[in-house]
């Protein structure tokens, strides 16, 4: 039986503020992430990711309180990750609502956290978030958002955390991210062949074609996207009124406006023959 491809829309959120950046870096503050994901769950997604990308670097989760107060207003599929570092921290997502654990940085450190945390939850439960980059003609894995190098090889590491029991793979190709150009089809169909799992594309969410070619060409499960719907659906003034007037610091080109409703793009890849849930 072929199963629905997803669309998942990610925040990553700094500080309790919903940012984006490009490859991981220069980040810029957007706006409150419960307006944003209200939007995406009245506009039909299937699924949101909350990514705190500094949780890890400071040592601490402000998560907690943010899903909690938005998981009472969407019903929706919700994972979260960054900056979890013990069971503990799994118990209390999961108690305020979240669907699905997402593990990084803890588990290159300590793969058998990772095996232990599939033991306890299940594998529909836990996921593997991947972030890579091509050093010297090899894809090698980085860790603390993007900021540290670790020397493991792409595939090698895909096959470990799969022998570990995750029921999810997400990978980020990290030059892709936040450019809204196109997936690196090639990578992500040699992922697919590796990957028997759960298979989550991220990094780089644009054309329509290339999304389309994504799904068909390489079979991924589940396409994450962040810039694409963040520049549709931002809205300045209403977000200055709940931040604050100081709070955009920094300008917009015109480029990077555009984006794309949800429903936009589930009507293209429904039209092409693609099985998604409208």
């Amino acid at each position: 039986m072929k199963l629905y491809k997803r669309v998942i829309s990610r925040l990553d959120v700094k500080n309790g503020i919903l940012v984006k950046g490009i490859n991981l870096e220069g980040l810029r503050n957007l706006g409150d992430p419960e307006f944003f994901s209200s939007k995406y769950y009245y506009d039909k997604i299937d699924e949101i990711h909350f990514q705190d990308i500094v949780a890890t670097l400071y040592n601490r989760n402000v998560l907690f309180k943010i899903i909690e107060k938005i998981s009472k207003k969407i019903f929706v599929n919700v994972s979260s990750g960054g900056g979890i570092r013990d069971e503990k921290d799994v118990d209390k997502l999961l108690r305020i609502g979240i669907d699905k654990v997402v593990i990084n940085s803890a588990a290159v450190k300590n793969p058998i956290f990772l095996k232990n945390l599939v033991k306890k939850y299940g594998s529909s439960t836990i996921s593997s978030s991947i972030e890579t980059v091509k050093i010297n003609n090899k894809y090698e894995i980085l860790i603390e958002t993007g900021r540290e190098r670790t020397g493991i090889e792409l595939f090698r590491w895909v096959e470990k955390v799969q022998n570990l029991g995750v029921g999810e793979v997400i990978v980020t190709e990290i030059p892709m991210e936040g450019k809204k150009k196109g997936f690196n089809l090639d990578l992500y169909e040699k992922l697919r062949k590796k990957i028997d799992v759960q298979f989550v594309a991220h990094g780089g969410a644009g054309p329509f074609d290339n999304i389309y070619e994504l799904f068909n060409f390489c079979n991924v499960d589940a396409i994450s996207i962040a810039s694409l719907f963040h520049y549709h659906y931002h809205e300045p003034i209403r977000d200055k009124e709940l931040i604050g007037s100081n709070f955009f610091s920094q300008s917009f080109k015109e480029s990077d406006k555009t984006g794309t409703s949800i429903i936009d793009l589930k009507k293209y890849l429904i039209s092409r023959g693609i099985k998604i849930r409208l």
